[in-house]
């Protein structure tokens, strides 16, 4: 089961101040800021992830389209690819973590 994207949102909350509720400054937080940490953060953060992966979604997930974005009719919306968060961050947090040269510790 993947990790639900709640939890993506508190850490980001728990580790850098970001509002929980506002899913694009918690994606552009991971994106920008999380590269710059230390790897012992970075592995912490990781760590955090995993644990949450098997979470129940508990309420209603935030929603990630942009307040401004008009949303279209349901029968002339394109087809939506998994938003960032919920697709590739184990392979995003690898990459960063060979960058800093600490060992490959996630599990697949």
């Amino acid at each position: 089961m993947p990790t639900p994207t709640r939890a993506f949102a508190e850490l980001a909350a728990k580790h850098g101040g970001v509002d929980p509720d506002d899913m694009e400054a918690v994606q552009r937080w991971y994106e920008e800021t999380v590269p710059t940490l230390s790897p012992a953060m970075i592995e912490k953060i990781l760590e955090e992830l995993l644990s949450s992966e098997r979470l129940e979604v508990k309420g209603e997930s935030p929603r990630v389209y942009p307040a401004d974005a008009p949303l279209p009719a349901l029968d002339q919306a394109p087809p939506v690819p998994l938003p960032l968060l919920a697709a590739g961050w184990r392979e995003f947090l690898r990459r960063l973590l060979r960058r800093h040269g600490t060992r490959d510790t996630i599990d697949t």
